[in-house]
Protein backbone atom coordinates (compact mmCIF):
# COMPACT_ATOMS: atom_id res chain seq x y z
CA UNK A 1 0.00 0.00 0.00
CA UNK A 2 1.15 3.50 -0.77
CA UNK A 3 1.33 6.04 1.99
CA UNK A 4 0.73 9.60 0.87
CA UNK A 5 0.58 13.10 2.24
CA UNK A 6 -0.54 16.15 0.33
CA UNK A 7 0.00 19.83 0.90
CA UNK A 8 -1.50 22.80 -0.86
CA UNK A 9 0.83 25.76 -0.49
CA UNK A 10 -0.76 29.15 0.09
CA UNK A 11 -1.22 30.73 -3.35
CA UNK A 12 -0.03 34.23 -4.06
CA UNK A 13 -3.33 34.97 -5.80
CA UNK A 14 -6.81 33.41 -5.64
CA UNK A 15 -6.90 30.02 -7.37
CA UNK A 16 -8.65 29.65 -10.70
CA UNK A 17 -12.03 27.98 -10.84
CA UNK A 18 -10.49 24.88 -12.40
CA UNK A 19 -7.63 24.69 -9.89
CA UNK A 20 -6.03 21.30 -9.52
CA UNK A 21 -7.42 18.92 -6.91
CA UNK A 22 -4.38 17.27 -5.32
CA UNK A 23 -6.23 14.33 -3.77
CA UNK A 24 -6.91 12.79 -7.21
CA UNK A 25 -3.34 11.58 -7.67
CA UNK A 26 -2.57 7.91 -7.24
CA UNK A 27 0.86 6.30 -7.26
CA UNK A 28 1.67 2.59 -7.55
CA UNK A 29 4.88 0.71 -6.89
CA UNK A 30 5.29 -1.27 -10.10
CA UNK A 31 7.73 -3.91 -8.82
CA UNK A 32 6.02 -4.32 -5.45
CA UNK A 33 6.18 -8.13 -5.50
CA UNK A 34 9.98 -8.05 -5.86
CA UNK A 35 10.32 -5.50 -3.06
CA UNK A 36 8.09 -7.61 -0.81
CA UNK A 37 10.23 -10.70 -1.34
CA UNK A 38 13.24 -8.74 -0.03
CA UNK A 39 11.26 -6.97 2.70
CA UNK A 40 10.08 -10.28 4.16
CA UNK A 41 13.65 -11.11 5.22
CA UNK A 42 14.99 -7.58 5.75
CA UNK A 43 16.17 -5.62 2.70
CA UNK A 44 19.79 -4.45 2.65
CA UNK A 45 21.30 -1.90 0.28
CA UNK A 46 25.03 -1.51 -0.33
CA UNK A 47 26.46 2.00 0.00
CA UNK A 48 29.97 2.88 -1.19
CA UNK A 49 32.28 5.88 -1.35
CA UNK A 50 31.75 6.28 -5.10
CA UNK A 51 28.01 5.53 -5.05
CA UNK A 52 26.07 2.34 -5.73
CA UNK A 53 22.78 1.82 -7.54
CA UNK A 54 19.85 0.31 -5.67
CA UNK A 55 18.54 -3.18 -6.32
CA UNK A 56 15.65 -3.54 -6.36
CA UNK A 57 15.34 -0.12 -7.93
CA UNK A 58 12.22 2.02 -7.54
CA UNK A 59 9.71 1.89 -10.38
CA UNK A 60 6.39 3.69 -10.03
CA UNK A 61 3.33 4.60 -12.08
CA UNK A 62 0.98 7.55 -11.72
CA UNK A 63 -2.66 8.24 -12.46
CA UNK A 64 -5.06 11.08 -11.77
CA UNK A 65 -2.77 13.88 -12.99
CA UNK A 66 -4.09 16.75 -15.10
CA UNK A 67 -2.96 15.89 -18.65
CA UNK A 68 -1.85 19.41 -19.64
CA UNK A 69 -0.50 20.57 -16.28
CA UNK A 70 3.26 20.45 -15.64
CA UNK A 71 4.72 18.45 -12.76
CA UNK A 72 8.11 17.83 -11.23
CA UNK A 73 8.71 14.33 -9.80
CA UNK A 74 11.26 13.94 -7.02
CA UNK A 75 12.55 11.19 -4.74
CA UNK A 76 14.43 11.34 -1.45
CA UNK A 77 15.41 8.88 1.29
CA UNK A 78 14.59 9.52 4.92
CA UNK A 79 15.37 7.64 8.15
CA UNK A 80 12.83 5.13 9.40
CA UNK A 81 13.69 5.86 13.02
CA UNK A 82 16.34 7.41 15.28
CA UNK A 83 18.46 4.28 15.81
CA UNK A 84 21.45 2.51 14.33
CA UNK A 85 21.55 -1.27 14.11
CA UNK A 86 23.87 -4.26 14.21
CA UNK A 87 23.63 -8.00 13.64
CA UNK A 88 23.94 -9.99 16.86
CA UNK A 89 25.43 -13.43 17.51
CA UNK A 90 22.11 -14.99 16.46
CA UNK A 91 22.35 -13.26 13.07
CA UNK A 92 19.42 -11.02 13.90
CA UNK A 93 19.21 -7.25 13.64
CA UNK A 94 19.07 -5.35 16.92
CA UNK A 95 19.27 -1.73 18.02
CA UNK A 96 22.88 -0.71 18.64
CA UNK A 97 22.34 2.81 19.88
CA UNK A 98 21.22 6.24 18.87
CA UNK A 99 21.40 7.19 15.21
CA UNK A 100 24.25 9.34 13.95
CA UNK A 101 23.33 12.91 12.94
CA UNK A 102 21.90 12.73 9.46
CA UNK A 103 23.62 14.58 6.59
CA UNK A 104 21.64 17.20 4.64
CA UNK A 105 18.73 15.58 2.84
CA UNK A 106 19.37 15.33 -0.89
CA UNK A 107 16.54 15.07 -3.38
CA UNK A 108 16.80 13.24 -6.70
CA UNK A 109 14.75 14.84 -9.46
CA UNK A 110 13.47 12.53 -12.19
CA UNK A 111 15.32 13.58 -15.36
CA UNK A 112 12.07 14.07 -17.32
CA UNK A 113 11.04 16.89 -14.97
CA UNK A 114 9.19 19.10 -15.61
CA UNK A 115 6.69 17.32 -17.86
CA UNK A 116 2.96 17.27 -18.37
CA UNK A 117 0.64 14.90 -16.56
CA UNK A 118 -0.01 13.00 -19.79
CA UNK A 119 3.72 12.33 -20.12
CA UNK A 120 4.04 11.02 -16.58
CA UNK A 121 0.98 8.78 -16.88
CA UNK A 122 1.83 7.10 -20.20
CA UNK A 123 4.48 4.75 -18.79
CA UNK A 124 6.16 3.63 -15.57
CA UNK A 125 8.88 5.83 -14.09
CA UNK A 126 12.19 4.29 -13.09
CA UNK A 127 14.63 5.74 -10.58
CA UNK A 128 17.38 3.33 -11.61
CA UNK A 129 20.07 6.03 -11.76
CA UNK A 130 19.80 6.90 -8.06
CA UNK A 131 23.08 6.11 -6.30
CA UNK A 132 23.71 5.69 -2.58
CA UNK A 133 26.95 6.72 -0.90
CA UNK A 134 28.48 6.91 2.57
CA UNK A 135 30.80 9.73 1.52
CA UNK A 136 29.63 12.79 3.44
CA UNK A 137 31.82 14.96 1.18
CA UNK A 138 30.26 13.61 -2.02
CA UNK A 139 30.23 16.16 -4.85
CA UNK A 140 28.30 14.10 -7.40
CA UNK A 141 24.78 14.54 -6.07
CA UNK A 142 24.48 10.97 -4.76
CA UNK A 143 22.19 10.40 -1.78
CA UNK A 144 24.27 10.25 1.41
CA UNK A 145 23.33 7.59 3.98
CA UNK A 146 24.85 6.14 7.13
CA UNK A 147 25.72 2.45 7.24
CA UNK A 148 23.66 0.31 9.64
CA UNK A 149 20.78 2.81 9.62
CA UNK A 150 17.33 2.22 8.16
CA UNK A 151 15.73 4.32 5.43
CA UNK A 152 12.80 4.41 3.04
CA UNK A 153 12.24 6.32 -0.21
CA UNK A 154 9.61 9.00 -0.64
CA UNK A 155 8.20 10.19 -3.95
CA UNK A 156 6.97 13.74 -4.43
CA UNK A 157 4.63 14.91 -7.17
CA UNK A 158 4.79 18.70 -7.41
CA UNK A 159 2.73 20.91 -9.65
CA UNK A 160 5.37 23.22 -11.10
CA UNK A 161 6.60 24.50 -14.47
CA UNK A 162 10.23 24.59 -13.35
CA UNK A 163 12.50 23.09 -10.65
CA UNK A 164 12.92 26.65 -9.38
CA UNK A 165 9.22 27.04 -8.56
CA UNK A 166 8.61 23.77 -6.71
CA UNK A 167 8.54 25.52 -3.34
CA UNK A 168 5.33 27.30 -4.26
CA UNK A 169 3.55 24.44 -6.01
CA UNK A 170 1.01 22.09 -4.45
CA UNK A 171 2.51 18.67 -3.90
CA UNK A 172 1.70 15.18 -2.72
CA UNK A 173 4.11 12.71 -1.12
CA UNK A 174 3.94 8.91 -1.34
CA UNK A 175 5.84 6.10 0.36
CA UNK A 176 5.64 2.31 0.36
CA UNK A 177 6.35 0.25 3.51
CA UNK A 178 7.93 -2.63 1.56
CA UNK A 179 10.74 -0.37 0.30
CA UNK A 180 12.28 0.06 3.77
CA UNK A 181 15.91 -1.09 3.89
CA UNK A 182 19.06 -1.11 6.01
CA UNK A 183 22.11 0.60 4.49
CA UNK A 184 25.23 -1.58 4.72
CA UNK A 185 28.77 -1.65 3.34
CA UNK A 186 28.64 -5.47 3.06
CA UNK A 187 25.66 -7.80 3.11
CA UNK A 188 24.87 -9.14 6.56
CA UNK A 189 22.24 -11.71 5.61
CA UNK A 190 23.21 -14.52 3.15
CA UNK A 191 19.54 -14.81 2.15
CA UNK A 192 19.65 -11.25 0.83
CA UNK A 193 22.76 -12.07 -1.19
CA UNK A 194 20.99 -15.07 -2.70
CA UNK A 195 17.91 -13.02 -3.60
CA UNK A 196 20.11 -10.45 -5.34
CA UNK A 197 21.79 -13.24 -7.30
CA UNK A 198 18.45 -14.84 -8.21
CA UNK A 199 16.73 -11.66 -9.40
CA UNK A 200 19.44 -9.36 -10.70
CA UNK A 201 20.17 -10.16 -14.38
CA UNK A 202 23.79 -9.06 -13.98
CA UNK A 203 24.44 -11.72 -11.33
CA UNK A 204 23.58 -14.66 -13.60
CA UNK A 205 27.15 -16.01 -13.39
CA UNK A 206 26.41 -17.15 -9.83
CA UNK A 207 23.21 -19.00 -10.68
CA UNK A 208 22.95 -22.75 -11.14
CA UNK A 209 24.90 -23.74 -14.21
CA UNK A 210 26.68 -20.39 -14.37
CA UNK A 211 30.41 -19.78 -14.34
CA UNK A 212 30.50 -19.46 -10.56
CA UNK A 213 27.64 -21.82 -9.66
CA UNK A 214 30.02 -24.13 -7.79
CA UNK A 215 30.55 -21.30 -5.32
CA UNK A 216 26.90 -21.18 -4.28
CA UNK A 217 27.58 -23.60 -1.45
CA UNK A 218 29.63 -20.74 -0.04
CA UNK A 219 27.81 -17.44 -0.52
CA UNK A 220 30.11 -15.12 -2.50
CA UNK A 221 31.32 -11.90 -0.99
CA UNK A 222 30.27 -8.55 -2.40
CA UNK A 223 33.73 -8.02 -3.91
CA UNK A 224 33.55 -11.39 -5.69
CA UNK A 225 30.15 -10.56 -7.13
CA UNK A 226 31.27 -7.15 -8.34
CA UNK A 227 34.43 -8.59 -9.95
CA UNK A 228 32.46 -11.31 -11.69
CA UNK A 229 30.02 -8.77 -13.08
CA UNK A 230 32.87 -6.53 -14.25
CA UNK A 231 34.13 -9.47 -16.32
CA UNK A 232 30.65 -10.08 -17.66
CA UNK A 233 30.08 -6.41 -18.48
CA UNK A 234 33.26 -6.31 -20.55
CA UNK A 235 31.71 -8.86 -22.92
CA UNK A 236 28.11 -7.60 -22.71
CA UNK A 237 26.51 -7.31 -26.14
CA UNK A 238 24.18 -4.43 -27.05
CA UNK A 239 20.57 -5.22 -26.34
CA UNK A 240 17.62 -4.86 -28.65
CA UNK A 241 15.03 -2.28 -27.72
CA UNK A 242 14.65 1.23 -26.38
CA UNK A 243 16.19 3.41 -23.72
CA UNK A 244 17.05 0.53 -21.41
CA UNK A 245 19.54 -0.73 -23.99
CA UNK A 246 21.29 2.63 -24.07
CA UNK A 247 21.44 2.65 -20.30
CA UNK A 248 22.96 -0.83 -20.24
CA UNK A 249 25.76 0.34 -22.51
CA UNK A 250 26.46 3.46 -20.48
CA UNK A 251 26.34 2.00 -16.99
CA UNK A 252 29.34 1.66 -14.71
CA UNK A 253 30.10 -2.09 -14.59
CA UNK A 254 30.96 -1.81 -10.89
CA UNK A 255 27.32 -0.95 -10.21
CA UNK A 256 25.90 -3.89 -12.13
CA UNK A 257 24.93 -6.01 -9.13
CA UNK A 258 22.43 -3.35 -8.18
CA UNK A 259 21.16 -2.45 -11.62
CA UNK A 260 17.57 -2.77 -12.65
CA UNK A 261 16.09 -5.77 -14.48
CA UNK A 262 16.34 -5.26 -18.23
CA UNK A 263 12.66 -5.81 -18.87
CA UNK A 264 9.78 -3.99 -17.25
CA UNK A 265 6.72 -6.21 -17.21
CA UNK A 266 3.16 -5.13 -16.73
CA UNK A 267 2.06 -5.54 -13.16
CA UNK A 268 -1.45 -5.86 -11.84
CA UNK A 269 -1.48 -3.10 -9.25
CA UNK A 270 -5.23 -2.92 -8.66
CA UNK A 271 -4.76 -4.01 -5.03
CA UNK A 272 -1.49 -2.19 -4.36
CA UNK A 273 -2.60 1.37 -3.78
CA UNK A 274 -4.24 3.16 -0.91
CA UNK A 275 -4.28 6.76 0.22
CA UNK A 276 -3.36 7.15 3.88
CA UNK A 277 -1.37 9.83 5.77
CA UNK A 278 2.39 9.75 5.39
CA UNK A 279 4.56 9.85 8.53
CA UNK A 280 6.16 13.22 7.81
CA UNK A 281 5.89 16.29 5.62
CA UNK A 282 8.13 17.08 2.68
CA UNK A 283 10.24 20.19 2.08
CA UNK A 284 10.79 20.11 -1.70
CA UNK A 285 13.18 23.07 -1.72
CA UNK A 286 15.81 21.66 0.62
CA UNK A 287 19.32 22.57 -0.44
CA UNK A 288 22.19 20.11 -0.84
CA UNK A 289 24.52 22.55 0.88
Amino acid sequence: YAYSKSNLSMPRSPPAADSYQQGCIRMTLENASLWKSFHSIGTEMIITKHGRRMFPHCSISLSGLQPFVSYVIMMDLVPVDSFKYRVNAYEQWEVAGKAEPQPPCRTYMHPDSPATGSHWMKQSLSFLKVKLTNNTLDQHGHIILHSMHRYYPRFHVIQADSPYTVRWGPFQTFSFPETTFTAVTAYQNPKITKLKIDHNPFAKGFREGGTHSHNLQRMPSTSELVQAEKNQASTQQPLKGGHLSAWALEQDPSESLHAEPLELHEYDYSCEEQMVPAPMAYQPYRSDT
